[in-house]
């Protein structure tokens, strides 16, 4: 967000718009092709939203005209502007399939949510299935709120502020990860030679936090995600990159070592 606004100030801008996030993610083509396709399929849900009663609104035709195509057409203009050798534009028609996102989402759904949900009752299920489809454009107030946008000179629209949630999606989603890994490698196991190689910093803040919460009287949930988890998996990887570093090229194989590595979790 601040790099974002340093970019629209140097181009006398009043906002921070989605050119000058996209303008940040120019230099990861992968990263971008996932961004692009976001800004499409919130074209489809914005354009069938508002014609859920008109039938012939939906038609072929009329689903692909610029005029209910804001966002892709926006990011086709910007991207023509600034690419020189037709990367940007190949990435429109790009139809190959995203294996990191996509293996991703197959463990997401068939590990990760068909255990937890082996043993739930009805109104388990129910809050469970309301729980994923949280986002964070859905209390945007509350987002905004967060960012603290009040501190800046300019301040992002309306669209800059849906990709700004969408990248703190990716971000959570990446985290929870990566901390699920942390908390399987923290569990003792019989036999590893290498289950002594715990890092100073956790075993100092889980021991506190442990110590604190029986002080609260409170039990500590073994299953659970800690906050011990996540301060571990950002120290472990938030070193080896740089800004915008979940979505750098730097990262893309951490990224998927963490993914296949999810397997044994």
């Amino acid at each position: 967000l601040q790099q974002a606004a340093e970019v629209s100030q140097l181009r006398g801008a009043r906002v921070i718009t989605a050119e000058d996030i996209l303008f940040l993610m120019r230099k990861d083509k992968k990263k971008m092709k996932r961004l692009l396709k976001y800004m499409v399929f919130r074209d489809y849900k914005s354009k069938i939203l508002k014609s859920i009663d008109d039938e012939e609104a939906l038609e072929t035709d009329k689903f692909s005209s610029s005029s209910v195509n804001k966002r892709q057409k926006l990011a086709h203009d910007f991207l023509s502007s600034i690419d020189q050798t037709g990367d940007f534009l190949a990435l429109f028609d790009d139809d190959d399939v995203d294996e990191v996102k996509q293996e991703r989402l197959e463990l997401s759904f068939i590990q990760r949510a068909e255990k937890q949900t082996r043993m739930m009752d009805c109104a388990q299920y129910t809050e469970f299935c309301e729980s994923r489809q949280l986002s964070f454009s859905k209390k945007a107030s509350k987002f905004r709120e967060w960012l603290d946008c009040t501190s800046l000179e300019v301040k992002p629209n309306a669209v800059a502020m849906e990709i700004l949630s969408y990248l703190a999606y990716e971000t959570v989603a990446q985290l929870v990860d990566l901390a699920l890994l942390v908390k399987q490698d923290m569990t003792a196991k019989a036999g590893d030679p290498f289950s002594h190689a715990i890092s100073a910093a956790y075993m100092q803040y889980h021991n506190a936090t442990a110590e604190s919460a029986a002080a609260c009287g409170l039990e500590a949930q073994n299953d659970a995600i800690q906050p011990a988890h996540i301060r571990e998996a950002i120290r472990r990887y938030s070193h080896k990159v740089g800004p915008l570093s979940p979505f750098t090229v730097r990262n893309n194989r951490a990224i998927k070592s963490y993914i296949y590595n999810l397997r044994e979790v």
